[in-house]
């Protein structure tokens, strides 16, 4: 039984919307039979009852949590400052064994922060990443790191790429190959901090026995021809995805124009946004935590549910700490 917390206040939307996702995920697991998922919602406990009450959920458990987390705040202080605030209770609650994972669409930095002073770093780990598991052509891409971690050394990126392959392997990649994101596939290409990294990774990965091909570039995030894994900083990380994002909005208008209806290509998006594609995954933290979009919709976020579930299914954190074990505490 996979447990689940869910932050009621976190996301544009919230409560309602929140509320929603959980309706939407109770009702898809039902269909399917599976009754391995808990559903846990954490919240001010008379605004969550209510809520879950409408929509025929009375049985679904609440923890009680009467602050949320403002995209206004200071991460640090607003978690240090409110320990009874829903993302740092849903946090709690997998540091103390009663959920397995937890998910926010609420402040992505509080959410950071929340999961890596509560749950802890995993031995190895020097900052958590950020991982997103990207649609390509030839497969799904993690790429890591999203927005968590802006600035890196060598050693960190060398860190993101044992998670990123642990992580990988807990979706369901058999054998993932990890590549390093810079300018050119060649030798040598590359800012210094990347020439580091490729010269680190190098020994790293054939000691680990995982497979690397060296420099990729960023078209290769759309491809996923040459690796399943590809690594790199924070602020790059998070550029990128975004101008994917972009990029993706704009082919679906265009296709809309060329004939004449937006249906197929907006039915494209939707499926991607509300599939195993939906969220963002922390790693290197001891226990599961997954990041969702503020703006994200209740098929979306009960996606995030979903893949929380999923990876738990698939022994992340335990993946993870195997896989940074020959590393050494930074």
């Amino acid at each position: 039984m996979a447990t689940v917390a869910v932050d009621l206040l976190g996301g544009d939307g919230a409560p309602e919307v929140v509320a929603d996702a959980v309706k939407r995920c109770t009702d898809q697991y039902a269909e399917q039979g599976c009754t391995d998922v808990d559903l846990v919602v954490v919240g001010p406990a008379e605004v969550a009852s209510a809520l879950l009450a409408e929509r025929g959920l009375s049985s679904v458990r609440v923890v009680d949590a009467r602050h949320g987390v403002s995209m206004s705040d200071e991460p640090l202080v607003a978690v240090r400052e409110r320990p009874d605030s829903s993302v740092v209770v849903s946090a709690r609650l997998v540091a103390e064994g009663s959920a397995d994972a937890f998910v926010s669409m609420g402040h992505t930095g509080a959410s950071v922060v929340a999961a890596a002073l509560t749950l802890g770093r995993l031995p190895g780990m020097t900052r958590p990443p950020l991982a997103v598991v990207m649609p390509a052509l030839a497969g799904p891409v993690v790429l890591l790191d999203c927005g968590a971690v802006p600035d890196v050394t060598s050693a960190d990126l060398v860190r993101f790429a044992l998670a990123g392959w642990a992580y990988a392997k807990s979706w369901g990649m058999s054998d993932p190959a990890v590549g390093l994101l810079t300018i050119g596939e060649e030798d040598g290409k590359g800012d210094r901090l990347r020439r580091d990294a490729h010269e680190a990774l190098l020994p790293m990965m054939a000691a680990a026995g995982i497979t690397y091909v060296g420099g990729v570039e960023g078209h290769d995030v759309a491809l996923g021809q040459r690796c399943q894994v590809i690594v790199t900083d924070g602020f790059t990380g998070n550029v990128l995805i975004k101008g994917l994002e972009g990029a993706i909005a704009w082919a679906a208008q265009r296709m809309a124009t060329a004939y004449g209806s937006s249906d197929a290509a907006n039915r494209v998006v939707h499926q991607t946004r509300t599939s195993d594609f939906a969220g963002g995954m922390l790693l290197g933290v001891n226990g599961v935590a997954v990041v969702g979009h503020g703006a994200g919709t209740a098929d979306e976020i009960a996606a995030c549910i979903r893949l929380a579930a999923r990876v738990v299914a698939g022994g992340l954190v335990t993946a993870t700490r195997d896989a940074l074990s020959g590393v050494e505490a930074g």
